[in-house]
């Protein structure tokens, strides 16, 4: 039977429903298992993969979306997923726009409405608070500059104050290829927030089409858009877009120049080989230089539209000199005025505050004449020094002064020391009308300054603790008392005969003004005195050595009180010793009565 001929092999299903060869018995089977059963194994489970690989690629449509949200959230610092699929969707994102434009629109409408809004508000807001500051600056030292930027200028005074107020800086330039919607170079500005440059270039495309679709036209209808607090400016080109992100009020001269800046990049365009890409321009570093934003910048305010308008308007040089001069002229007029009232204020308030002097007015001519009115008591200090002090250069200075009583405390001192005459140990003051009287006096002055005193004009009440002197001869003689027992108690030392210690100049100073003193109230007391010098020795030699030597230091003393301005001083006897147990000499002095 053809059943027994053949190799009987029996089946068995595996988990995966796959046919799997087991060995059926007999000794070939075993055989045929022994030398097979590896490979047929392996077989079976390479076709178990297979299916299963089969059934997953099947599913993979339903297990996509989960796929890239859990590779999103588990590599989010990762920036390969979204390197990965950002070419994706840039292709995905400009097929729709292309395919479904009117979608596109009605989707974006929403968004785009309340930003143009948004940015009208803000440029009026700004415009508003730029005016109200270019308003209160009008009479400022900067508005008036400003008022002669726009006589010189010849333009309205507005436009002077719109382009000093209204600034603007360049932050982001972007060269954008006009088919496609590939950026070819992006340069931003020190400084400046960072920008998804494939997402700002995938949204103007977007928005070109979109305005284009909603007015009619191509993309070239977008030229200027408001982006949050930035102002996007679009210069379009044959082959590439640039766009210019601003803040603030740019200048025109800022589309001028993105207008040359676009013509030179295009005859770079030109300058390539016909099958170059045009992504080499952005690598062009002529191209990079035009487009750096701070070069940019520079070149829009070194040259903006009023600067032309300036050199249209250039002043002749000889009248910009004649202008120079009599600005000058006024100045330095301006500034002698300024010093001449100066110092006629300044000499207003000193004779102000002049004693017994009442300013009435100053009638002035500058730099001619000055007249001073006013009403002047006699005893008060007279103006006249201080106008001769007033610097008033070669303009004559005369006083007119009309006599009056002054009470001022001062010039009543002044009237009470001329009326009284006071001697020189009496005090005066007065003070709120008061005058006080002080010092010694004799008694017959008193008497006399007690009666005149109130009588002085000013003085409402006199005060006086001034005393009687007493007898100055009486005074005189103690004053002589005390300066003679003073002398007495002075001596130079010697060393040796007429050889003096050291120190003894300060002693014969001392000598000397007690003998001043002592001259000087002799005088007053009316007593004559007599002074000699003597000189001591000790017992040491004979009689006659030691009177010599008494000789010696007398007559030194003499002489250095004489070499002193002190006369009338002679020398005692040498004969007489005052003192053996002392080696020096001083004054001995003896009064009487004068004839």
């Amino acid at each position: 039977m053809a059943g027994e001929g053949e190799d009987r092999v029996a089946t068995s299903a595996s988990a995966d429903g796959s046919a799997a060869p087991v060995p059926a018995g007999g000794d070939y089977d075993r055989l045929r298992d022994l030398l097979l059963g590896d490979e047929r194994r392996e077989l079976a489970a390479a076709r178990a993969r297979i299916a299963e690989l089969e059934r997953a690629q099947r599913d993979l449509p339903r297990r996509l979306p989960d796929a890239a949200v859990a590779a999103l959230h588990e590599n989010r610092d990762n920036p390969r997923v979204a390197d990965a699929l950002a070419a994706p969707v840039a292709q995905a994102l400009g097929a729709a726009v292309h395919d479904n434009r009117q979608g596109i629109v009605d989707a974006l409408f929403p968004v785009i409405g309340p930003m143009i809004r948004r940015a009208i508000a803000e440029a009026l807001r700004g415009l508003v608070e730029n005016l109200n500051e270019a308003i209160e600056s009008s009479f400022t030292v900067r508005g008036i500059k400003w008022r002669l930027e726009a006589w010189r200028a010849g333009v309205p005074y507005p436009q002077v104050v719109l382009r000093h107020r209204l600034a603007y800086g360049i932050d982001h330039v972007f060269l954008v290829e006009r088919e496609s919607g590939l950026v070819l170079r992006h340069i931003a500005a020190p400084g400046a927030a960072p920008l998804d440059a494939d997402a700002i270039a995938g949204m103007l495309t977007a928005l070109g089409d979109f305005v284009g679709d909603s007015v009619g036209g191509d993309r070239r209808a977008l030229e200027s858009a408001q982006i949050g607090d930035s102002l996007v400016w679009v210069e379009h080109g044959p082959q590439a877009n640039l766009a210019c992100f601003v803040h603030g009020v740019p200048s025109p001269r800022l589309r001028r120049l993105l207008e040359q800046l676009l013509e030179d990049v295009h005859v770079r365009i030109l300058a390539l080989p016909v099958d170059a890409p045009l992504q080499v321009i952005g690598e062009d570093e002529h191209v990079c230089e035009l487009l750096d934003p701070v070069s940019m910048l520079r070149a829009a305010s070194a040259d903006d539209g009023e600067g032309e308008v300036f050199r249209r308007h250039k002043l002749p040089r000889p009248l910009i000199l004649i202008v120079l001069i009599a600005l000058v002229a006024l100045a330095w007029f301006t500034a002698g005025r300024w010093r001449w009232h100066a110092r006629v204020d300044a000499l207003r308030d000193t004779l102000s505050a002049q004693p017994g002097f009442v300013l009435g007015g100053i009638e002035e001519r500058p730099w001619r004449s000055l007249v001073v009115h006013g009403l002047l008591d006699p005893d008060a200090p007279s103006p006249l020094a201080i106008l001769e002090q007033a610097d008033l250069g070669k303009a004559s200075v005369r006083l007119d002064a009309t006599g009056f009583v002054s009470a001022d405390d001062r010039v009543v001192l002044r009237r009470a020391q001329r009326l009284l005459q006071a001697p020189a140990d009496v005090t005066l003051g007065v003070q709120d009308g008061v005058l006080h009287i002080g010092g010694e006096a004799s008694q017959a002055w008193i008497d006399a300054a007690l009666l005149r005193a109130p009588l002085i004009a000013g003085v409402v009440r006199v005060e006086s603790t001034a005393q009687a002197q007493i007898d100055p001869a009486r005074v005189a003689r103690a004053a002589l008392g005390r300066a003679l027992a003073e002398l007495a108690a002075r001596e130079v030392s010697f060393v040796r005969e007429d050889e003096p210690m050291v120190g003894s100049d300060a002693v014969v100073e001392e000598i000397a003004a007690v003998v001043r003193r002592a001259q000087a109230s002799a005088r007053e007391a009316g007593v004559t005195l007599d002074l000699r010098a003597v000189g001591s020795s000790d017992e040491g030699g004979g009689s006659d050595i030691n009177a010599r030597v008494r000789a010696l230091r007398a007559r030194w003393l003499a002489l250095a009180l004489a070499a002193r301005g002190i006369v009338g001083v002679g020398e005692g006897d040498a004969r007489v010793n005052p003192d053996p147990r002392r080696r020096g000499a001083s004054v001995h002095a003896t009064t009487a009565d004068a004839p």
